[in-house]
């Protein structure tokens, strides 16, 4: 392995083409029976990683089928890279100096490069072929990056949220191209491009507010800032589902869930959970929610 010795990181070997933590939903209800009602599945374990982190933190993961590589951010701020089918130690990316918020194999047509945005107010870009870094972005001072999307009608967006700012670069030249401040007043904690409209971003953050921006041309608030909407508490997350992608999921950090209808630029909360079990499902609830 990678010499720390052995215990157990069990995680699953089927992974996305190229994803962070999940891919979107592309069906609006789950699967049914011909009598109507729901169709169960089993999830079986195909794999496990045998491995040791010592007293270290895994934070985040990441996995990309096409080059079969599965990436781990830890508490040392240092990324370890691992073979999802045989479980055999990569190598390692080290030179962030704070906590690793988000990891991502989701740059513009290269598979082996991962990207990595962390509390040191950097967006960094590693070779998975040679564990060295071929890029950094930088925020402003002081400045902590909490999340990146990649998007825009060209593919070549990088978005990125900061502290009270959604700061975004035309990633071919490294040049940023814009600076959103006045849209949220608290971390941002979340930026995300609609799967199927590359075009609209949405943030959220710490301020309760969920905000959809058109990137498309010079970027500004004044007249980019197509909606807002406000969760009324914290939002840790935020994601995309159904058959056009029409709906979202966002995640506050008071452990409840909101479904809301995005249609165009327009926000509707649909449905909200308002605690979570460990199973994931507020007690009494129906274990499907029709949408």
């Amino acid at each position: 392995m990678d010499g720390y010795g052995e215990a157990a990181m069990e995680v699953e070997a089927e992974a996305s083409p190229c994803a962070g933590l999940s891919s979107p939903v592309t069906s609006d209800s789950p699967p049914r029976n011909p009598d109507g009602s729901v169709t169960s599945r089993r999830l079986g374990l195909k794999n496990s990683i045998q491995t040791n982190f010592g007293d270290d933190y895994v934070f985040e993961i990441a996995s990309c089928q096409e080059i079969s590589t599965l990436a781990v951010s830890l508490s040392t701020n240092a990324l370890k890279f691992y073979s999802p089918a045989t479980g055999q130690y990569l190598g390692e990316c080290k030179g962030h100096e704070g906590t690793i918020h988000e990891i991502s194999f989701s740059v513009p047509s290269s598979p082996q490069v991962i990207c990595s945005c962390s509390s040191d107010g950097t967006i960094r870009a590693w070779d998975t072929r040679n564990f060295k870094q071929i890029s950094l972005l930088r925020g402003g001072a002081s400045q902590e990056m909490f999340s990146f999307a990649f998007g825009g009608s060209s593919g070549n967006l990088l978005a990125a949220g900061s502290n009270a700012q959604v700061l975004l670069w035309d990633w071919r030249n490294s040049k940023q191209v814009a600076c959103l401040e006045e849209s949220h007043m608290d971390d941002v904690t979340q930026v995300k491009f609609a799967p199927n409209q590359q075009s609209k971003l949405i943030s959220t953050a710490m301020d309760g507010l969920l905000c959809v921006f058109d990137t498309d041309g010079d970027i500004d608030e004044d007249n980019h800032l197509l909606s807002v909407m406000n969760a009324e508490t914290s939002v840790a997350k935020v994601g995309f589902f159904g058959n056009m992608y029409q709906k979202l999921w966002c995640l506050t950090h008071i452990e409840t869930i909101r479904y809301l209808l995005w249609i165009f630029v327009h926000v509707y909360i649909i449905a909200t959970v308002l605690s979570l079990t460990p199973f994931g499902r507020a007690p009494g609830l129906s274990p499907t929610l029709d949408l």
